[in-house]
C-alpha cells in the first residue's frame, strides 16, 4: 500500500485580466457564445496564477460554462504547476461557480502526481474564493 499526503487549501482570487471574446454574430434570442481568456492570482493555501481559458454559452439568466487552467505556483509550499478542468455557471451579472479538479498526470516539480477537486464561490460581497482537498503520492 502507498501512503499518501493529504491536504486542505483555501483561500482568494484576485482577478488581473479578463477578456470576452463572442464567437459568432449577435443571437436574435439573446444566447452568446463566448471563450473567455483570464489570468488570476491565488493567494492561501495555493499560490501563484492561474491562465484561464474558458468556453460559455450565456443567456440573459445564466451562463453554464467549461474551463481550462495552468496554475503557476505552490500548493502546501510545494512549487510546481499543474493543469484544472472544470465546469460551472457564470450570471449575466458577474458571479461565478466552479466545481474543478486537477487533471491527474499534469503536476510538476513538487507537485508531480498531485490529484484533487476544488470549488471557486464568488461572495454576496463579490469576494472570490476557492478550496481545494487534494493528496500527493507518497509521505
Amino acid at each position: 500500500m502507498t501512503a499518501t499526503h493529504t491536504g486542505f487549501a483555501e483561500g482568494t482570487v484576485e482577478v488581473v485580466s479578463y477578456a470576452d471574446h463572442p464567437l459568432g454574430p449577435p443571437d436574435p434570442g439573446g444566447t452568446e457564445l463566448l471563450y473567455t481568456l483570464t489570468e488570476f492570482h491565488y493567494t492561501g493555501g495555493m499560490e501563484g496564477t492561474g491562465y484561464h481559458a474558458y468556453l460559455q454559452r450565456l443567456t440573459p439568466d445564466s451562463g453554464p460554462f467549461r474551463v481550462m487552467a495552468r496554475v503557476v505556483g505552490s500548493l502546501g509550499g510545494r512549487p510546481g504547476t499543474f493543469v484544472t478542468e472544470g465546469a460551472g455557471t457564470r450570471l449575466p451579472t458577474g458571479p461565478v461557480d466552479v466545481d474543478w479538479r486537477i487533471v491527474e498526470g499534469t503536476g510538476t516539480g513538487e507537485l508531480v502526481g498531485v490529484t484533487g477537486t476544488g470549488t471557486v464561490t464568488t461572495t454576496e460581497e463579490g469576494v472570490v474564493r476557492y478550496t481545494l482537498s487534494y493528496a500527493f503520492p507518497g509521505g
